[in-house]
């Protein structure tokens, strides 16, 4: 029996094929009821390392970091910084906060006259026009970070 599952994470959509996890449970209790793990021990050995293979393929892809940029309308400068950014889109989910808006009251009083801003996963990373060598540097160190970790998974997969 297959579960169709969807994984929610910063705002945005990751597709689990299927939950194989769950069919794995089915699988083992099947064969435990009836008496027969010794029979197919190989089997379930292969059928494990599979099911941690496309876990860690479909259920734990790359996260982009969430760029957020404080803005307002109009903001000639925000345009322009946008623009720049073009090339990096591809490395962060772009967030934008209108500081105008009742809810962004606090975001107002702190960058009321500093405009643009911008936060890295909520950290603070640069204002008043984009420095793409400050941007550059933290990005590649997040990852490198990220691909640091993904390695020492796959080791402990395979």
């Amino acid at each position: 029996m297959l579960v169709k599952t969807k994984v929610w994470s910063s705002g945005r959509i990751n597709h689990c094929a299927y939950s194989y996890c769950f069919m794995c449970l089915l699988f083992l209790h099947r064969h435990i009821m009836q008496g027969l793990m010794h029979k197919h021990l190989w089997q379930l050995r292969c059928f494990a390392r599979l099911l941690l293979a496309v876990q860690w393929r479909y259920c734990s892809q790359k996260q982009l970091p969430i760029l957020t940029l404080f803005t307002k309308n109009p903001c000639p400068l925000c345009d322009e910084a946008k623009q720049e950014l073009e090339p990096y889109k591809h490395r962060f989910l772009l967030q934008e906060v209108d500081i105008l808006l009742p809810e962004n009251k606090v975001w107002y009083e702190r960058y009321k006259y500093d405009i643009p801003v911008f936060h890295l996963n909520g950290q603070f990373l640069m204002m008043h026009r984009v420095n793409t060598t400050v941007l550059e540097k933290r990005l590649g160190r997040m990852e490198h970070k990220e691909s640091t970790l993904r390695a020492h998974d796959t080791h402990h997969v395979e």
